[in-house]
């Protein structure tokens, strides 16, 4: 969290999966969202510390003006999807779910970095990050009953509020039926722990997942999210877009 005054506490910076030479600009939750002079101001101080790019969080459509204001342009676009709670997809009954330990964490990143393309994909900071991003989360992992893992899924709450924050199935193991049964795992466990509603996101180009969630209950929100992304000058970076 910036805390240099005034509204740049609107704003929260971090570094993109460690680099230090992109960084990455939000708002900050449950504040005012920011203004064009307080995202100008950032830019100018991230400018100033050496970093050659910034992204922004997955913004909703209200919150991209000040960003496009100070030059930002579109790096994606993410669909948005949302289920009530009221009806719970059934599970395979096949597929073996049990809670997630630290000492799973290769396996789990392992399956993260082959479901996703390189920009998405996590390191285990980024997990970390998606577990603690809610005052309440379940990780819960998916075998093969003989022990490897196949798939994992990250849930958070805050207040009503569910997020199914990250869920990946290894591609070997696609069409087992391993994703709905850790969406319903998901969306069980937050209707038991007080959650009305829950929100996941994905890339508008995976059919895949879009497909999963929406046999599983959740309905596109009118409006998406978006990424962005400034380039403020400095060498040119040959691994930039992250895209294989």
């Amino acid at each position: 969290m910036i805390d240099a005054g005034g509204d740049r506490r609107a704003l929260q910076v971090s570094t993109w999966r460690g680099d230090q030479r992109i960084a990455v600009l939000s708002p900050a939750p449950e504040r005012p969202g920011p203004g064009i002079d307080t995202v100008a101001a950032e830019v100018h101080a991230l400018r100033l510390a050496g970093f050659r790019r910034v992204l922004t969080g997955a913004l909703h459509q209200a919150e991209l003006g000040p960003f496009l204001a100070n030059g930002f342009e579109e790096h994606e676009r993410l669909h948005l999807l949302r289920h009530e709670l009221l009806v719970i997809p059934d599970a395979p009954e096949a597929v073996r779910l049990r809670r997630g330990w630290r000492r799973d964490q290769p396996a789990v990143l392992d399956i993260d970095h082959r479901a996703f393309d390189a920009f998405w994909a996590l390191d285990r900071r980024g997990l970390d990050d998606a577990v603690r991003a809610t005052p309440v989360s379940r990780f819960r992992v998916s075998t093969d009953g003989r022990g490897p893992i196949t798939g994992y899924a990250v849930t958070g709450r805050a207040a009503d509020r569910g997020y199914l924050q990250r869920l990946a199935v290894d591609p070997a193991h696609h069409r087992a039926g391993i994703g709905r049964a850790l969406v319903a795992d998901c969306l069980t466990w937050l209707r038991r722990s007080g959650a009305r509603a829950a929100v996941v996101n994905t890339q508008e180009r995976n059919a895949g997942a879009l497909a999963l969630y929406r046999d599983c209950g959740f309905v596109p929100e009118p409006a998406g999210l978006t990424v962005l992304t400034l380039d403020l000058g400095g060498e040119p970076d040959p691994s930039w877009p992250p895209h294989p």
